[in-house]
């Protein structure tokens, strides 16, 4: 080691072994600052919601979720195991956050809010200029038509296809001429 290091390590006060508990010494100003801020913010009354600071938090919760998204969806079926076991986290954590705070709203803090997220009246000209049509009942059960076929695979009798299920894969390979 250097001089200099060892001139600090001879600087520094030794506990004494002797010495169980009593008078360690003057305290050091920055803890008793720190001490001091600690006190007069325990002191301190919480700041009441006003409605900027309803809308301001909910801002910064959906700013946090939305690059919480961003960031799950970049990786989802890309990486697997902790690393996404932590984005996925963060997602839902930032998701429950919002829900939570919302729910922890009053009701005239929750109608700010509304008025701001429902800035705009409903779109409602499509439904209320077509109020005639009924919406069509769709079955649940039974059997159902794929609607992904076309109208010669729909009428093709699968039942008598055996290409697939007849023969090795030594024929495919003298079929398709590979050799090993």
């Amino acid at each position: 080691m250097s001089e200099n290091s060892n001139n600090k390590n001879n600087n520094r006060r030794r506990r004494n072994p002797n010495n169980k508990g009593g008078n360690r010494g003057p305290k050091h100003n920055k803890n008793n600052n720190y001490n001091n801020k600690r006190n007069s913010n325990r002191n301190r009354r919480p700041k009441s919601l006003t409605p900027s600071r309803i809308l301001q938090k909910y801002e910064n919760l959906m700013e946090q979720h939305v690059i919480a998204r961003k960031k799950y969806f970049e990786v989802f079926g890309r990486i697997t195991g902790k690393q996404f076991q932590k984005i996925e986290n963060n997602f839902n954590r930032t998701l429950k956050a919002i829900v939570e705070y919302k729910d922890s709203l009053k009701d005239w803090q929750q109608e700010v809010l509304d008025k701001k997220l429902n800035f705009y009246p409903k779109d409602t000209q499509y439904s209320q200029a077509h109020q005639d049509e009924q919406a069509l009942e769709v079955e649940f059960e039974g059997t159902f038509e794929d609607p992904h076929l076309l109208p010669t695979q729909k009428e093709h009798l699968w039942s008598n296809d055996t290409e697939e299920s007849v023969g090795t894969i030594d024929d495919y390979k003298a079929y398709k001429g590979i050799t090993d």
